[in-house]
């Protein structure tokens, strides 16, 4: 038995479903550039029952013999799912930590008070600097949709700030593109500002990366660039420069083999970004068809000796472990090394 063998076996022993990622509705107000749903046509297309939603949980603990550790709640848009107040309060009760990820355009002061309550993580969306009222035109195009729009997104910050929400309950996810890439240092600026934290995210993508990707995406020597300004503004603010670990800039992703995302059409995928279906819920034993899967067993056999680079040769492998996998595995190889690292054109000093 060779040492990549050993190290898959151990990495097999250890590894074990946590995190879950529920796709509840894919009903949305907004048609963002970028996002996967909408490059897919998958947007608007039904929700699920508050009965399959608890399914998930109930096989998912049949699978591990114990509770999910958190449950991601996405959309579409969570707050358009009539089930979402039932269901945080199923994982509560269940011990499961929820955590909601949301255009906020939907929130009411009462909602947001509920939740403030009840401690729940909430990540939200922002692609500007609010302050910057030349800016809120950009903000309308990063959603898809008007002037009217993006003031009620701003407005619907403030809303989660007056219930009480600050970091590190309370993010702003920035979905990293070309056209609001030179806008993303004043963003990070105005939300360490208000006490909010921040989630840099690089567009991820379970598809070959071909032209229709870069006319949106940004390439590593502008990341580079952008990063190198967002410390910059660390520095002004006293703080020391954040380490750069891949796909969210300065954080890499817990999931690709620790968690499964389940989708409105019952089917189960490694990611959100991911396009391969594993397996479906109402299969025989489908948490334990997904987990051993050729495409989990894949990731769970990805060490630095057989992934490639920039990956093979950096020293943050265990850190970041190769940033976002389903990008990876949208080219065809799922050994491939992170084709959007910037620390190439960085240095190791970031």
């Amino acid at each position: 038995m060779n040492s990549l063998d050993v190290r898959y076996q151990e990495k097999a022993a250890l590894a074990g479903l946590k995190y879950g990622i529920i796709e509840a509705t894919t009903r949305c107000q907004c048609s963002c550039p970028g996002c996967y749903m909408v490059r897919r046509k998958e947007l608007n297309k039904g929700e699920m029952s508050l009965q399959q939603a608890i399914a998930v949980l109930d096989k998912c603990r049949d699978f591990i013999g114990a509770e999910l550790e958190t449950m991601d709640i996405l959309g579409g848009e969570p707050l358009l799912w009539q089930h979402l107040k039932e269901y945080i309060q199923v994982l509560l009760d269940r011990k499961i930590a929820p955590w909601i990820f949301t255009n906020m355009l939907a929130i009411t002061p009462e909602f947001a008070e509920w939740l403030f309550e009840r401690k729940i993580h909430v990540t939200g969306k922002l692609n500007i600097d609010p302050s910057d009222d030349s800016q809120l035109l950009l903000q309308a195009d990063m959603l898809g949709g008007n002037a009217k729009l993006a003031k009620k997104l701003i407005r619907s910050i403030q809303i989660f700030k007056d219930a009480g929400y600050v970091d590190p309950i309370f993010r702003l996810q920035n979905l990293i593109r070309k056209s609001n890439l030179p806008f993303v240092p004043g963003y990070y600026r105005w939300c360490l500002k208000n006490n909010i934290g921040t989630d840099l995210e690089l567009m991820g993508s379970g598809e070959v990366i071909g032209q229709d990707y870069w006319k949106v995406a940004p390439d590593p020597k502008e990341i580079a660039r952008m990063i190198a300004e967002i410390q910059d503004v660390r520095k002004d603010f006293g703080l020391k420069p954040a380490k750069v670990l891949m796909p969210h800039v300065f954080g890499s992703c817990p999931f690709y083999d620790k968690g499964l995302y389940f989708a409105v059409d019952g089917s189960i995928r490694s990611c959100s970004n991911s396009t391969v279906t594993l397996s479906h819920i109402a299969d025989k034993n489908p948490i334990r068809q997904a987990w051993n899967s050729p495409l989990l067993c894949k990731r769970r056999q990805l060490c630095q000796e057989n992934v490639g680079e920039p990956c093979y040769s950096c020293n943050r492998w265990g850190e970041c472990r190769g940033g976002c996998r389903a990008t990876a595995e949208g080219m065809g190889n799922s050994f491939a090394g992170y084709p959007l690292c910037p620390l190439p054109y960085l240095g190791a000093n970031w």
